[in-house]
């Protein structure tokens, strides 16, 4: 089947467990994450140019890329950190003002955390991950009475005061 053509059904491909592990930096106030496959997150200060980094916090997570059944298609995930679920902690936050047009409030929102936490560099995660993230997360969904919103994490209000499940298997959508 032709890629172009296919309505993608897409399954876990490349599932490794580990940690995200979130960094600061006092001089800059730079954030940054990374995923980690050590059987126990880093925690180690090192400085790295003019940045000082220093270990903020840590969280079992899953990292995987998703395949297509259908076409093979293969979308890495290689930009995403980890999935969150917000908590709509913050009115004022982009993530959960989302979740509340969609649906009526129904929509729970995930988060896709990418490396750069503080988005100084101006990327984040890709489209076309979050896209698939979303449609991974709604096939297995039944009734209409929930959906899932994946989301860039450049959408928070702050990195520093979100809150949320850092999720820590692919499948945590049957347990809210």
């Amino acid at each position: 089947m032709r890629q172009a053509d296919c309505r993608h059904k897409w399954a876990v491909a490349n599932k490794r467990d580990g940690y995200l592990v979130i960094e600061g930096c006092f001089h800059c106030g730079g954030r940054i994450s990374f995923f980690s496959e050590e059987p126990f997150p880093p925690r180690e200060d090192y400085r790295e140019g003019e940045h000082f980094w220093s270990f903020l916090g840590g969280y079992q997570a899953t990292k995987f890329d998703l395949q297509c059944e259908h076409c093979d298609h293969l979308v890495p995930l290689d930009d995403v950190m980890a999935l969150m679920l917000c908590t709509v902690c913050d009115p004022q936050c982009e993530v959960g003002r989302r979740a509340q047009q969609e649906s009526g409030g129904r929509t729970w929102p995930y988060v896709a955390l990418c490396a750069d936490t503080s988005h100084a560099g101006g990327r984040c995660t890709s489209p076309e991950g979050i896209q698939a993230l979303t449609e991974y997360y709604n096939s297995g969904l039944r009734g209409a009475a929930k959906k899932i919103v994946v989301v860039p994490c450049s959408l928070r209000r702050s990195p520093d005061t979100c809150q949320g499940i850092v999720l820590a298997d692919v499948g945590l959508t049957e347990m809210y």
